[in-house]
């Protein structure tokens, strides 16, 4: 008998033991399909763009995609352990309505990605069926909207065939570029720069980085008792090691091609996979689809969880759910479509942008979490306004401005580039900088919350944190 075709009902709502299922390796693949985009692929273009030369871009390619990718790999071993969206657990350091805020930026951070998702996935479809971007653009955004709608469990199905797809074709360009007889010259080219070296570390740290705000959203249905190490690890495997493999190819491409690949960066693939050019543009495709599609699922949850907020529901139906899905892929493509000129340009300074608010939120959310509350929260009490976490948090909104200002001087972007930048001679070190300060002024103003936690242990002998919402009498999913 065929299977029917399900639709997810879950949205920021607690995932209850029953409906949990799946693997951890799962996530290998989800995030080494996301990874391997066309989008880090002209990541790693900016490498060489930027001043290395194409040998010296590829440790600082697996460097950055190491550093970022172990912080960001901490937030999925959250999914299995609560059972709730990663913003979701915002409220516990920002309070319920205090989230709004980093929930805010993290949906730029969708709206952003999956608007210079479109802009590539359109070339893409374009160049495949020979119709303009912009219409490879649309088809884009519908494919993107349907699948974020049927939801988690097909995300993850998807995930498998454009990972492994995305292996294979990746694998063969690179062999094709090294055997090339012109590859020799241009990596020999440029001596070490360690300015322009620092800045790419900086820049693949924050790919990584910039996945943190939906990370546990994709392992938040494994059961609770998952391995922390193997969700954690599968997942830093996949972020990793698809970051690394699409960022060299990128770099050894734009070193190679020159303006040709700057131009074009789809075609060029495309150009360089011979006689399997179509596999390569339906490997392009799949990959960014990928990405394109949590940049959807995790936009309309946030989106979901912002209205949710302020109108007091626990809860999102299925039709919000798509009419969410919808206005996100409405306005992003309406940015893609407008954006397609300078891509390059634009796509630095937004990648540079976000990480310099996006890491301090990465650091109150992991030190509470490791060491503030270790691991223990009420699931119930995030999801009241007058719940245990309060309204607003002054503490993490203290650490945060602070965490976001102290990584002023130290900028290099397009908008700005601070003192000590330029006494750095351009390298960029503020997104460390601003991870450092941020997670040690949250714990040093977290006091209290620490204090509670031990008294409630050593009077109870139970851990600090237990409870269900009542929604989780809900069905996971809806049959079409």
């Amino acid at each position: 008998m065929a299977k029917t075709l399900t639709v997810e009902r879950r949205s920021i709502d607690y995932i209850p033991p029953e409906e949990r299922h799946g693997k951890p390796r799962s996530l290998l693949f989800v995030w080494f399909a996301a990874n391997t985009s066309i989008t880090a692929v002209v990541t790693g273009a900016l490498f060489v763009i930027l001043g290395n030369s194409a040998l010296w871009s590829i440790p600082a390619i697996i460097l950055g995609n190491a550093v970022g990718g172990f912080f960001t790999a901490l937030h999925s071993a959250q999914g299995p352990k609560l059972g709730v969206p990663q913003m979701i657990q915002s409220r516990a350091q920002f309070g319920y309505f205090g989230a709004i805020l980093p929930l805010v930026l993290a949906l730029m951070i969708y709206v952003g990605f999956y608007a210079t998702g479109l802009v590539l996935g359109g070339q893409a479809i374009g160049t495949l069926l020979h119709v303009p971007p912009q219409v490879g653009a649309m088809v884009f955004a519908l494919m993107s909207a349907t699948l974020a709608i049927i939801g988690y469990r097909y995300i993850h199905k998807f995930s498998h065939i454009a990972a492994v797809l995305s292996a294979v074709v990746f694998v063969i360009l690179l062999v094709r570029i090294i055997a090339d007889g012109n590859i020799g010259p241009v990596v020999e080219t440029n001596a070490f720069d360690g300015a322009a070296f620092v800045l790419g570390i900086s820049l693949s740290a924050s790919w990584q980085l910039t996945f943190g705000p939906y990370i546990a959203d994709y392992s938040r249905y494994l059961p609770e008792d998952t391995p922390k190490r193997a969700t954690i690890g599968w997942t830093f495997l996949g972020s990793v090691l698809g970051g690394s493999l699409a960022m060299t190819l990128g770099a050894l491409a734009a070193a190679l091609g020159g303006k040709a690949f700057g131009h074009d960066q789809v075609g060029y693939l495309a150009g360089l996979g011979g006689a399997i050019w179509p596999l390569v543009l339906l490997a392009v495709i799949l990959g960014k689809l990928t990405g394109n599609t949590l940049s959807s699922y995790g936009g309309y949850m946030s989106l979901a969880t912002i209205i949710t907020s302020l109108t007091g529901q626990d809860r999102v139906s299925p039709r919000q759910r798509s009419l969410y899905v919808i206005a996100i892929s409405v306005v992003s493509l309406a940015i893609a479509l407008a954006a397609t000129n300078n891509f390059l340009t634009n796509f630095t300074n937004f990648l540079l942008f976000l990480l310099y608010f996006m890491t301090p939120w990465s650091a109150i959310n992991l030190v509470d979490y490791y060491w503030v509350r270790k691991e223990r929260y009420s699931i119930a009490q995030l999801f009241l306004r007058n719940g245990e976490y309060g309204r607003f948090n002054k503490g993490a909104f203290l650490a945060y401005a602070v965490g976001v200002l102290i990584q002023i001087p130290f900028m290099n972007s397009s908008l700005y580039v601070g003192p000590i930048a330029n006494l750095l001679g351009g390298a960029e070190v503020a997104w460390l900088i601003g991870l450092v300060v941020a997670g040690g002024l949250y714990y040093a103003t977290s006091r209290a919350v620490r204090n509670r936690a031990r008294t409630f242990e050593s009077i109870s002998g139970k851990p600090h944190g237990t409870a269900v919402p009542a929604t989780a009498t809900i069905t996971s999913e809806e049959t079409l």
